[in-house]
């Protein structure tokens, strides 16, 4: 069996870890379901409460995912979106070793294909990639009512499982 901290060589195209190693795209959503909330915290009396499982900070808060890797291995946070800024993916990019990684709930990868299986869902059409700056990580914030609680998920996540994310 393929571990989640192994970077391994796929086909020709790069290097990927972390529940990017599972057999296929349905089973990282698997994966990031089956790390429940309840794991780490006491679910909140709270009906519109939005944190279930770690399949949440990869589609609705990767942004909070991405400010948490920044805070917890120091990466660089990164906003792909439409042109017309009505969708965006949020994520972190390292370079290192000649190579660019992207970073989300899924682990690492270098292709830049394989990253875009999600961000393709948020991102259709003329887009553009740039860093998450403090001015954008506070518009996110405004957005969201538990943003305390998706820092605290997310960072929490990546201690458990950081070899999945560690380039």
């Amino acid at each position: 069996m393929v571990r989640k901290g192994d970077l391994i060589s796929f086909s020709s195209f790069g290097w990927h870890k972390g529940f990017y190693n599972v057999d296929d795209v349905d089973d990282i959503t698997d994966a990031l379901l089956k790390i429940r909330y309840t794991d780490f915290f006491e679910y909140p009396d709270d009906e519109e409460f939005p944190y279930d499982s770690a399949h949440s900070l990869l589609r609705g808060s990767c942004n909070h995912f991405a400010v948490a890797l920044k805070n917890v291995l120091g990466y660089t946070p990164y906003i792909i979106e439409k042109t017309d800024k009505k969708g965006f993916h949020a994520f972190c990019q390292v370079y290192k070793n000649g190579r660019l990684y992207y970073v989300d709930a899924r682990g690492v990868t270098s292709s830049f294909d394989e990253f875009m299986i999600v961000a393709r869902e948020f991102v259709r059409g003329e887009y553009t990639i740039r860093e998450a700056t403090q001015d954008v990580i506070e518009e996110w914030e405004r957005g969201s009512e538990y943003n305390e609680e998706a820092y605290a998920f997310s960072e929490a996540v990546i201690r458990k499982y950081i070899e999945c994310y560690t380039v």
